[in-house]
């Protein structure tokens, strides 16, 4: 049978236990209650396996690194078939997390041969608990009240300095025939006997995630050059020293670059290029760099012989001017969601080329045009960044000693994995409706016990 025909009596059979009754403009019009008052409860990122009897929860699919510490990956398990568990004791639940670099396209696969390499993987046994499940983060123990602890578990991953920050190449526009190459992360939980075992597909839980890289403030001194530039038949040469406002820039923040110029040649400066390229290393086998400008503008300057001039330009990169070229380095893309440029690669000395996949900077080409054929070309690198995401630091501040966290006025939204509220196990169901915590307890998998479920209940 289809799996739209599971869903839906998946569905039949929760409106069954909470004695719902709803039809699907009823449903459509709780939906959009419930997006008004979204930003008033935390919201919860959930996913079922195909069989029912494990789901996933996690807090949040965005991951921020600081340089000197990741966030921790904190999640909670719900194991909906306790009893089939205790029946079959030789059957565990496992967490695992993995970060793939794909450097090649799924069509191209032959002699079951996969583009793709793992340069971090983590695995731990969640189900039975091993020693005393231990909360990590508030938006765990929140989860743990609302689900319960008996069927409800705690795991957290303390990802280790130095890993790869999610980065997806720009494939062809609108073409959506295979994943995009570039490093990927991917929280699976799973039912087997042991961790190594290949789990059976029905038993898997998949929650794409992303890591991306805050760069703190710091001290570092502003990007500053200078050059002197002589000419055939000029007894003196042409400075010029141009700086940047500040090094680190957030994703769309505009750029200011400080240029003086002293004429002391025979020439005219006459026009003034501006650019800002992206430079992505591919560090696998062997390495392979591409450059591509993001951003650029043209200036008429008219510097004579004798004259020096102090000026400030602007220039602002968005990959909204950028989403036709292919191979562009992005920040790690979840299903169709917004994404940005990728933000630029900061390597400890713990760091391996090969360990990093993809490296990302970014510089600022200054090139000033000369009468009679001459030209002046400087670079200045910078530091292109993430803000730290609203609310995160609350939802991922560790649980103090003694926690004061509690669930009263918290509204848990559920949603999937491509962020619509949903309460569906892969797939998006525009006509499922949002599951609230506080107003219905957490539905049983359907079962063949169920019974037969009411015409009037979908």
């Amino acid at each position: 049978r289809s799996k739209q025909w599971y869903q839906r009596r998946v569905r039949e059979h929760y409106f069954k236990q909470t004695n719902l009754s709803m039809s699907t403009s009823e449903v459509k019009d709780e939906k959009k209650d419930s997006k008004k008052d979204a930003k008033d409860g935390t919201r919860v990122f959930k996913k079922m396996c195909l069989d029912g009897k494990i789901s996933t929860y996690i807090g949040t699919r965005e991951f921020v690194d600081y340089v000197g510490h990741i966030d921790p990956v904190a999640g909670v398990l719900l194991v909906n078939e306790i009893e089939w568990f205790t029946d079959n004791t030789e059957y565990k639940v496992f967490a695992e997390i993995t970060a793939t670099f794909r450097y090649g396209r799924d069509d191209l696969d032959v002699l079951g041969i996969n583009f793709k390499k793992d340069l971090y993987t983590d695995a731990m046994q969640v189900f039975p608990v091993r020693g005393v499940p231990f909360c990590s983060t508030k938006i765990q123990e929140k989860l743990l009240k609302k689900l319960g602890n008996e069927k409800a578990f705690p795991f957290t991953f303390e990802l280790p300095a130095g890993i790869p920050s999610s980065v997806t190449l720009q494939p062809v526009k609108n073409d959506q025939s295979s994943k995009p190459c570039g490093v990927e992360y991917c929280l699976r939980t799973y039912v087997a006997k042991d961790m190594h075992e290949t789990p059976n597909r029905k038993q898997v839980v998949d929650l794409l995630i992303k890591k991306i890289t805050h760069a703190p403030e710091s001290s570092a001194p502003q990007p500053y050059i200078e050059s002197a530039k002589n000419f055939m038949m000029s007894p003196n040469p042409l400075h010029v020293e141009a700086r940047l406002d500040k090094e680190r820039y957030i994703h769309g923040e505009t750029i200011y670059v400080h240029i003086t110029t002293g004429n002391q040649s025979t020439r005219a400066v006459k026009k003034l290029r501006l650019s800002v390229k992206q430079i992505a290393n591919i560090c696998l086998f062997s390495n392979a760099i591409y450059k591509c400008t993001v951003a650029s503008v043209e200036h008429d300057l008219n510097v004579q012989p004798s004259q020096t001039t102090a000026q400030t330009f602007s220039i602002r990169p968005l990959l909204e001017e950028n989403k036709d070229k292919r191979g562009l380095a992005l920040d790690g893309q979840i299903k169709s969601e917004d994404t940005n440029l990728a933000s630029s690669t900061i390597a400890l000395p713990i760091s391996t080329r090969e360990s990093l996949g993809i490296v990302v900077k970014y510089i600022v080409k200054i090139e000033l045009l000369v009468s009679m054929g001459g030209e002046v070309k400087l670079e200045l690198p910078f530091t292109l960044s993430h803000p730290i995401p609203e609310h995160h630091e609350e939802d991922m501040e560790p649980i103090p000693a003694a926690s004061d966290a509690t669930t009263d006025n918290i509204n848990l939204e559920l949603l999937d994995e491509s962020g619509a509220y949903n309460n569906t196990t892969t797939a998006v169901d525009h006509d499922e409706p949002l599951i609230d915590l506080e107003a219905a307890d957490i539905p049983p998998p359907v079962t063949a016990d169920s019974g037969p479920v009411p015409e009037n209940s979908y």
